[in-house]
Parts: structure tokens; sequence; C-alpha cells
């Protein structure tokens, strides 16, 4: 596995990030951590997640599988999932099959998920509750990268929001701080406070994709990209994404088998950026 440098962090970290998104909604946590070892065991190093996850589950159960192991974490603060009640639990196990089994009912149930998402509002008591509650769950002193999730631009731009982001990583509860949003908002979060220097967002197929990424490591920024096969009308979109980001992480949900091994393929190659 291809390892890139993260300023802050005490090793290299895997050029292929492991997307929590689905753990523990629709992928089961014995699923899920099947996949995370065998992501563990492919080299991967970076796993991102967030309070939202998973129905408000990913984070528990990423912290049990990676108990122990020495890896960056990244989460989030600014989305929230209302936790299902028990019998929510067991008749959400009980879809997971069906919905499998038939992929149409994703798209129809997508939306009703969705609605469980709430945002949270911003303050500096909000964003340390936020962030204490993830390092329980996720059983660490600290995570890699603490990022605004989705933020609203005002947040950007609001003393308290900066101020408590700036405590968080001087108080080592995170070595950094980003925006997992849209490039234009992590534009306004960078400008407003230089510290703010993690970028993530969704890979895109314009020919200007590979200059934003390229402007915002001029700037001395970490970037992280995901929705690879948005990139569209690709041979090889995943190797696209690695070389328009060479320095920092594309992200992708690995979960089955097969995907997994692919990405960790395309995340052993040195892109073509960086040969010679």
């Amino acid at each position: 596995m291809r390892t890139v440098e993260f300023d802050g962090w005490p090793t290299p970290i895997s050029a292929l990030g492991f997307g929590c998104a689905s753990l523990g909604s629709r992928v089961s946590r014995k699923a899920g951590i099947t996949a995370i070892e065998r992501a563990l065991a492919a080299g991967v190093t970076w796993f991102d997640v967030a309070p939202s996850y998973g129905d408000g589950e990913a984070e528990a159960i990423l912290g049990d599988a990676l108990a122990g192991t020495k890896v960056a974490i990244v989460t989030k603060v600014g989305l929230r999932a209302e936790r299902a009640s028990g019998l929510g639990k067991v008749l959400r196990s009980l879809a997971r099959p069906v919905v499998a089994a038939v992929p149409g009912l994703r798209s129809a149930i997508k939306p009703k998920r969705a609605g469980a998402v709430q945002r949270l509002p911003l303050s500096g008591e909000s964003i340390r509750s936020s962030v204490m509650r993830s390092l329980e769950r996720l059983r660490v002193e600290r995570v890699a990268v603490l990022a605004l999730h989705d933020p609203a631009e005002d947040d950007l731009r609001r003393d308290e929001v900066l101020c408590a982001l700036d405590d968080v990583r001087r108080q080592g509860l995170a070595a950094r701080i980003g925006v997992a949003g849209s490039y234009a908002n992590f534009l306004v979060a960078n400008d407003a406070n230089r510290a703010i220097d993690v970028a993530q967002f969704a890979a895109s197929p314009s020919p200007d994709y590979p200059a934003q990424v390229a402007a915002l490591q001029g700037r001395g920024v970490f970037v992280v990209t995901h929705s690879v096969f948005a990139v569209g009308g690709e041979a090889d979109p995943m190797r696209r994404c690695f070389e328009a980001n060479p320095n920092g992480v594309v992200l992708a949900s690995s979960f089955g088998a097969a995907h997994m091994s692919a990405n960790a393929v395309a995340a052993s190659e040195r892109p073509a950026v960086l040969r010679g």
C-alpha cells in the first residue's frame, strides 16, 4: 500500500481511505468488522467516520474493530443521527438482506434515513461535547482530523466556532482540523482560519478538478477526495482520482472483498504524476 505524509501524525498514512458511512446501517456490524479487518490486512490506515453515519452506530463499531491498532481516524461534528430504538434495530437487521436482494428498495429507503439526520447547532460547548462523545465511542484519546460536517457558510466565519476548533487542536484531541463538504465551503473556512487545513470533498468529472486539488495543496492543505465514481466515463476512475490527488487520500467504501482488493491494487501503484 502506497503511503503519504500527514503532518501532525506520527507515521505516514495509506493513500487509500476506508469510508464508514454505511457501517451499522446498510452494512451490519458483523460484516463491517470483517471488512475493516480486511482493510487493515491490506494496509489501510485511514478510516473516515462521523456521528451521523450508520444510523448513529458507525463510530462505536469502528472503535471496537480498530481497538489496539495504530491508525488515523477522521471524525466530524455538525450532523447527528437519531439513534434507533431496540425494536428499530431489530427491524433494520431483518430488512437488511431484503434490501440487498432488491436493490430498488434502497432508493426508496434512502430519503427516510436522510430525514433521521439532524444538523447540530454549533457552539463551543456543542463542538467539545461532540468530540468527547466521538473519542469515547472510538476508544481513542485523539483523532487525526476533526472536520466540520457539511457546514453552513455562516458557521465557517463565526468566532465561537473557529475558537472551539482551535481549542480542540491545541488540547491534542485532534491532530488537524478540516471541512468535509464542498470545495467552495473549504475555501471560506481556510480563508477565515488557515489552521483549518484538511479539505474533504467529492471528486468531479470537471477538467478543473485536478487544478482545484493542486491549488489547495499549494496552500499547504491536505486533500481527501471521495465519491470516486462521480468522475464518470473513465475506464478506471480510482486511478484517475489517485493521479489527481497523488499526495492525499482517496476515500472509498470498500466493504466488499472484491472492491477492497481492486482498490488496494490501485492504491499500491505510483501515480503517473509521481513517476520519473
